[in-house]
């Protein structure tokens, strides 16, 4: 079966989750990759690039204009694909003609809605899911990755949806662990983007409540919150921060150096992060929000209130460093790529998937 698979964010998180997913489904599908030209994956397959612009106003100027999609819809058609697969981008203007295109055409359209819900306070997710509402209703099937998310698919038009949940990406860290790295038992990681919508401040003031008894780690890009700043400034033996991006080889060290993984979100849709804190035998901590519901129990994490620091506090001074529970590998096993791979396949197949 051919399949055509198309990503418009590739940069982050989406660009190693294509990396992942892809080589293991090309496995069981003839797969055409179809991603913007920054995308520096290494894949198996035919990938055709698309130039999208040096910044965010030019792929925005690119992006709502219908004769590049045109280009890339011929691209596609050439490729003679049995269906369309929109991994992710749905919210964008191209989306939309790309989807009535593939209707004219007969291509059955399928698509992975990663956010059902759109991050607070980013106006572009949320100019996003204005129009994915027109979008969603043209795909043949929609895959989330948490029971959670069917019913917001089915009020967005989903006409029909698959739970397939997300795979890990722990082994791209894995490999570069080092030996001998000694485990600091009072130190909590938090890994990722800084937004709002994360809780940086929830977890700053359950760190100041505990007075020194857990050191909070926080590493990657974004607006460090005033109050980050001034703990810094007052304690700074109780916060070591790397405001920055973070290579995977760095990213090993912290994962290797934490005992616990933290993750006070206000919201969330779905992440890797607590399957790579399972890999690497951290306890995670995480707020009941989003896909974390299902997630974090799954790999014997806690779950707390979210906008608690009184319970957040709580929950890191009584955790201990995950050590290797019956099933808990098992767990892991099944959630790789290479596990999910089969249920994607039959899901593009028209069979199921999950």
């Amino acid at each position: 079966m051919k399949v055509a698979l198309l990503a418009f964010s590739v940069r982050g998180a989406m660009g190693q989750y294509l990396e992942a997913l892809v080589p293991p489904l090309s496995q069981h599908l003839d797969l055409s990759l179809y991603v913007p030209e920054h995308f520096e994956g290494n894949v198996p397959v035919k990938v055709v690039r698309f130039p999208t612009g040096a910044s965010r106003a030019q792929a925005l100027r690119r992006f709502l204009d219908p004769r590049p999609a045109r280009t890339l819809w011929q691209q596609i058609l050439t490729e003679k694909p049995d269906c369309l697969y929109l991994f992710n981008g749905e919210g964008y203007p191209w989306a939309l003609w790309l989807a009535r295109w593939a209707k004219k055409e007969g291509v059955p359209l399928f698509l992975t809605l990663h956010d059902p819900d759109p991050h607070p306070g980013n106006p572009w997710e949320a100019a996003n899911a204005l129009l994915r509402r027109w979008v969603v209703p043209l795909a043949t099937s929609v895959h989330v990755h948490s029971q959670v998310f069917v019913d917001k698919a089915r009020k967005l038009g989903a006409r029909h949806v698959v739970v397939i949940p997300h795979g890990s990406f722990a082994d791209r860290f894995l490999r570069h662990a080092k030996p001998g790295v000694q485990r600091e038992e009072d130190l909590v990681l938090f890994f990722g983007r800084l937004e709002a919508y994360k809780g940086i401040d929830i977890l700053v003031k359950a760190v100041l409540a505990l007075e020194g008894r857990r050191r909070a780690l926080i590493a990657g890009p974004g607006q460090v919150p005033r109050i980050l700043r001034r703990a810094m400034r007052e304690h700074p033996l109780w916060f070591e921060v790397h405001n920055r991006y973070v290579p995977d080889e760095e990213a090993a060290l912290f994962f290797q150096r934490a005992s616990v993984l933290v993750l006070p979100y206000r919201q969330a849709t779905q992440s890797s992060l607590p399957l790579i804190g399972a890999a690497f035998g951290l306890a995670v901590v995480a707020s009941a929000v989003g896909a974390f519901v299902e997630d974090v129990p799954r790999i014997g994490g806690i779950l707390v209130p979210p906008n608690d620091p009184r319970a957040l506090a709580q929950a890191l001074l009584g955790t201990q460093r995950q050590q290797e529970e019956k099933g808990l590998g098992q767990a892991i096993f099944e959630l790789t790529f290479t596990a999910l791979a089969p249920r994607f396949s039959a899901w593009l197949k028209g069979n199921g998937g999950g």
